[in-house]
């Protein structure tokens, strides 16, 4: 089963983006040549790249379900 991360962009540069995991509170670089990114912006990422756009209310929903199911 693939699980994707929700997180919101810190800031673009190019084709990566630094991203605030919102499940875990962690930053990581993401890949986001496939989808356009602005800041304060909700992303879906699998494997350091963002598949997809989310907003704020499907961000939030989808990360309190993920952390329900991962007990934190």
């Amino acid at each position: 089963m693939c699980v994707t991360r929700v997180g919101k962009v810190l800031s673009v540069q190019g084709t990566h983006a630094m991203v605030r995991i919102l499940e875990t509170g962690a930053v990581a670089d993401v890949n986001v040549s496939m989808v356009k990114a602005r800041k304060n912006a909700y992303l879906e990422i699998f494997a350091d790249s963002a598949v997809g756009s989310l907003t704020k209310r499907e961000a939030e929903w989808k990360s309190k379900i993920r952390s329900e199911l991962l007990g934190r």
